[in-house]
């Protein structure tokens, strides 16, 4: 009697898709027939099926198999049965590219049926969902990868338009007006006009990032082709992780400078190295600066590190003209940006030929140095030391420290870093800003 239940077919169960019905036939199934000497770790081993799912796609409570029992591997089929449009509800932990994923549609046909200009959802938003077009992906009979994105809540700044009301934006980002206008740290939502630039929340899909590799920040003081330097690694695959601008006050005004070691102590900075160049009389930087989102400076300098909320860091130019740079749609994406230069390495490699727009003399001479460097987008380094270098050396030595893309920071007597709370390497002279290194941070992040 045992053998034969063994032996009696499987019912397959109609499957249906979380918030929408719909019909299709069952896939062929694959199978495999008991032979003497099998096992069901052999055969899961053989076949590529977990002892688990053969278990579970069987109906098997133990391990005990007979010869010439014939098992069930999983569906043969790869393509998903064609499914008529119907809605979805937004839930919690959703994001547009999992949803087209699960119904077999495309992130674009996505936008479309629903009108939609980003890909940005909140919980409890219906959503048309057209009819299947692509085919199930091969690893789909097996157990989900694990996934590679996250949401993440982020604060952006945007402007309100001629048609926009208090109530309307914020029933648009999930707020009361009241909420919406503490948030903006307004007495009155009659404040909120056209016009009016207000911070907001938004809940976006970002890359999970990848296991630490080292601790959050360390520092170290090493002799590369004999120089000493000061060097700061930052591993930014830790989320508590924050780069950002350190000001000389809370305001955001220049006018006035602090040395390095004023910065590292009034910031609570673990780490700081001073920031790039400045007006020697104004202290108004001479770059383009974003912190927490938003532009606070721009100017002639071509490149810049740019590092977006979720630690991604990278060293390229800003793809916005410089008489537009201060618009919205400048450094799109990032949360800090700093420009600085010029740039000395390049896929690590020499880089000798600079823009126009380093210009004085004085920046190619022998003078203490500070830079700023990759040596992945998760894996940020600065270095200053006191020693007299041309920009040609300080290149040389910080391909020697195994960097791939390294701007030069302010030298001469703004070169200085800190670790600590302390100065290692104090600046001669006060400096427009630094650029702190915060490993505890548990606040917004911001988009721009």
């Amino acid at each position: 009697m045992l053998r034969r239940l063994l032996l009696l077919p499987l019912l397959l169960a109609a499957l249906t898709a979380p918030g929408l019905t719909a019909a299709g036939a069952a896939s062929a199934a694959r199978t495999v027939t008991v032979q003497r000497g099998d096992t069901l770790p052999r055969i899961a081993a053989r076949s590529g099926v977990s002892v688990a799912r053969l278990r579970a796609l069987n109906g098997l409570k133990g391990d005990a198999l007979i010869r010439g029992q014939v098992l069930r591997l999983g569906p043969v089929s790869t393509t998903r049965p064609a499914a008529p449009q119907g809605l979805y509800t937004v839930k919690r932990g959703d994001w547009l590219s999992k949803i087209a994923q699960r119904y077999g549609v495309t992130v674009a046909a996505l936008l479309k049926a629903n009108t939609l200009r980003t890909a940005v959802i909140t919980p409890g938003q219906k959503l048309i969902v057209p009819a299947r077009t692509q085919p199930l992906p091969a690893h789909a009979a097996h157990p989900a990868a694990r996934p590679t994105t996250e949401i993440r809540t982020l604060y952006t700044y945007i402007r309100m338009g001629v048609g926009d009301t208090p109530v309307a934006l914020a029933a648009r980002y999930h707020l009361s007006v009241n909420s919406l206008r503490r948030l903006n740290g307004l007495t009155s939502y009659r404040q909120m006009v056209a016009g009016s630039k207000l911070l907001v929340p938004t809940r976006v899909p970002v890359p999970i990032p990848p296991r630490p590799l080292h601790q959050p920040v360390t520092f170290k003081t090493l002799r590369p082709l004999g120089v000493p330097v000061q060097i700061i690694s930052v591993d930014l695959r830790y989320r508590s992780t924050l780069i950002a601008p350190v000001l000389p006050s809370a305001h955001l005004v220049f006018g006035s400078g602090a040395r390095v070691g004023q910065l590292a102590r009034t910031s609570h900075a673990q780490a700081l190295i001073n920031g790039s160049y400045f007006h020697p009389s104004s202290f108004a930087p001479a770059g383009d600066i974003v912190m927490q989102g938003r532009m606070l400076t721009w100017g002639r300098i071509p490149m810049a590190l740019a590092i977006t909320p979720d630690n991604r860091a990278t060293i390229r130019a800003s793809t916005t003209p410089l008489l537009r740079r201060p618009l919205d749609t400048s450094w799109a994406g990032m949360e800090t940006v700093i420009a600085t230069g010029p740039r000395i390495l390049a896929g690590g490699k020499l880089t000798i030929g600079y823009n126009a727009a380093f210009r004085d003399p004085a920046l190619f001479g022998r003078a203490a140095r500070s830079a700023v460097g990759l040596v992945s987008n998760r894996d940020l380094v600065l270095v200053s030391t006191h020693t007299r270098l041309t920009t040609t050396e300080m290149g040389k030595l910080m391909a020697r420290l195994g960097i791939k893309d390294a701007l030069l920071l302010d030298g001469g007597s703004s070169a200085g870093i800190a670790w600590n709370g302390s100065p290692v390497l104090e600046s001669v002279r006060k400096v427009s800003y630094g650029i702190g290194v915060f490993t505890d941070y548990t606040g917004r992040r911001y988009l721009r």
